[in-house]
């Protein structure tokens, strides 16, 4: 009779068991739920390039951050270098000429500033006038102006054929035209006093020019 009941309660705790385990595959998903899947993989995000190039007689890359000072990237090729200047001999005025091209691969806009104050006593008695590629009064970023002091930056716009100060991107370097540059040609002029100054024999002047571009 005992025997009996055991193999009774062991058909049940059999029974019981096999239900829980099929119980648990069901939730799980092993014979009830059909699934299918899509994933969006590969998302990335990259940074522009912001890079102009100056030249003068070779490519002069920018450089990012901070402006350059003394030799070393992005400290660029003089556009003038006159020796032996006097009243008479017709070496003053002269010109000399900057292209710059945007060759990053952002909208960009572009300042060109004197930051430091032109140094050498033969200043006072010159000239610098900038003038552009570009028609009208975006043309001359800077009228003719006396080599005194720093001048303060200056929107310059592009060479396209409406002008404007949003440069587009992907220009070539030494290009200078177009909607991705420009070219800027500085001229020196002698000043009112030159001509009579005499204290200006064997005196120098010397100054630097910034072009800044800015991300828009």
């Amino acid at each position: 009779m005992e025997n009996r009941k055991s193999k009774r309660s062991l058909r049940v705790a059999l029974v019981l068991g096999a239900a829980v385990a099929g119980t648990a595959m069901v939730g799980f998903g092993g014979l009830a739920a059909w699934n299918a899947y899509t994933e969006n993989a590969g998302n990335s995000v990259a940074a522009g390039t912001l890079q102009h190039n100056n030249y003068v007689s070779s490519n002069c890359a920018s450089t990012l951050g901070t402006a350059p000072v003394g030799v070393g990237p992005g400290w660029c090729s003089a556009f003038i270098t006159v020796t032996g200047a006097d009243p008479v001999n017709n070496v003053l005025p002269i010109t000399g000429a900057v292209k710059i091209d945007n060759t990053g691969n952002l909208q960009s806009t572009f300042s060109m500033s004197m930051p430091a104050a032109p140094t050498g006593s033969l200043c006072t008695d010159l000239t610098l006038k900038v003038a552009s590629l570009s028609a009208g009064a975006p043309g001359t970023p800077y009228p003719v102006t006396a080599l005194t002091s720093t001048m303060g930056a200056t929107s310059v716009d592009n060479d396209a054929g409406a002008p404007s100060a949003t440069w587009s991107p992907n220009g070539v370097a030494g290009t200078g035209t177009g909607a991705t540059g420009n070219t800027f040609t500085f001229t020196v002029a002698s000043g009112g006093t030159f001509l009579t100054n005499s204290a200006d024999s064997g005196q120098s002047c010397t100054f630097s020019i910034l072009f800044t571009q800015t991300a828009a």
